[in-house]
């Protein structure tokens, strides 16, 4: 309401909002230089209020409102390997620094690692709580209070939440400093990480880089390649169930629900660009499989493309 009275705007009320007021918000916002994921963001709330305000629909997609379509497109996609591995950072060496100056934090860290945790939910953790057994429960600090189960699958896994127990004596006790509230305990976090170095603008890594080598790490370990943002174009030669089945882990441990999600993480798997020969060969064998009864003249033809396309795609 502030920004639109700076824009020449008088709303006497928030139901008065119309599309005009939004173009008015969104160009400003482009003017000013402001990055695509803030502008989206705030479309993206407004849309919220007129839902509330009973005008469903008023506001579509965020590319509507701004002259240049293209400030608003965000790529789910990452192209660049996020893992601390990934800029040649020996992690055991780099934690075990911390942990020497502050054993809360690199524990912390060790969580973030050995289960792909955010930061929030490695500070607020209960290791006594959360150990089910074959798996641990993650509650406390979670986006959206969305919990989620995550299996223990490695001893590295195992050895570091019996670690994590050892160090509290309550069930409801958590890993975070006993004399910092949650604010003052991120704030701790974040002082200890730039003091090693862990910024984009140090050593080029941040802690949510370790989430980012769990989850990269852990769609390895299932489908035995590197995901796609390590590896290019490798991934294409893994069968989609495979593939699909290593998604579906990733999201589940990273507590999304979606599955396109996970590209932020582990990249986009990218096909083979396919030639003109293979087009035709495909759009021929589509037009085959559609004929009822083939006479032997197809059939043979049809066999002969099935071995041609499973030999060449």
């Amino acid at each position: 309401m502030r920004e639109l009275r700076g824009l020449g705007f008088t709303l006497e009320s928030p139901h008065n909002l119309q599309q005009r007021h939004v173009r008015a918000l969104a160009k400003s916002w482009e003017e000013r230089g402001l990055s695509a994921s803030t502008i989206a963001n705030r479309i993206s709330a407004l849309r919220a209020l007129s839902i509330w305000i009973g005008k469903k629909g008023m506001i579509q997609k965020a590319a509507d409102f701004v002259s240049n379509p293209s400030v608003v497109h965000r790529s789910q996609a990452s192209t660049e390997d996020k893992s601390w591995t990934a800029t040649g950072i020996d992690i055991p060496a780099l934690i075990g620094m911390i942990e020497q100056y502050d054993p809360r934090v690199g524990l912390q860290l060790r969580l973030m690692q050995a289960f792909g945790l955010r930061r929030k939910e490695a500070v607020m953790f209960r290791p006594l709580k959360a150990d089910l057994g074959l798996g641990i429960r993650v509650r406390d600090g979670t986006k959206g209070g969305r919990e989620r189960l995550i299996p223990i699958e490695t001893p590295e896994q195992r050895e570091i939440l019996d670690f994590a127990k050892s160090k509290v004596k309550k069930v409801n006790e958590h890993i975070g400093h006993p004399d910092l509230n949650l604010e003052q305990a991120i704030r701790r976090f974040n002082y200890v990480l730039e003091r090693f170095g862990v910024t984009k603008n140090g050593l080029g890594i941040t802690s949510h880089g370790l989430r980012h080598q769990h989850l990269n790490d852990l769609y390895e370990r299932i489908t035995g390649a590197p995901a796609p943002v390590r590896s290019g174009s490798l991934t294409a030669d893994i069968d989609q169930l495979t593939h699909d089945i290593a998604r579906a882990r990733v999201s589940q441990e990273a507590g999304h629900n979606r599955l396109g999600i996970t590209s932020a993480y582990i990249g986009a798997r990218t096909s083979p660009k396919r030639t003109d020969e293979q087009k035709a060969d495909i759009a021929r064998f589509k037009e085959l499989t559609k004929i009822d009864d083939l006479s032997d003249q197809d059939a043979a033809e049809l066999g002969r493309l099935i071995q041609k396309l499973n030999a060449t795609l």
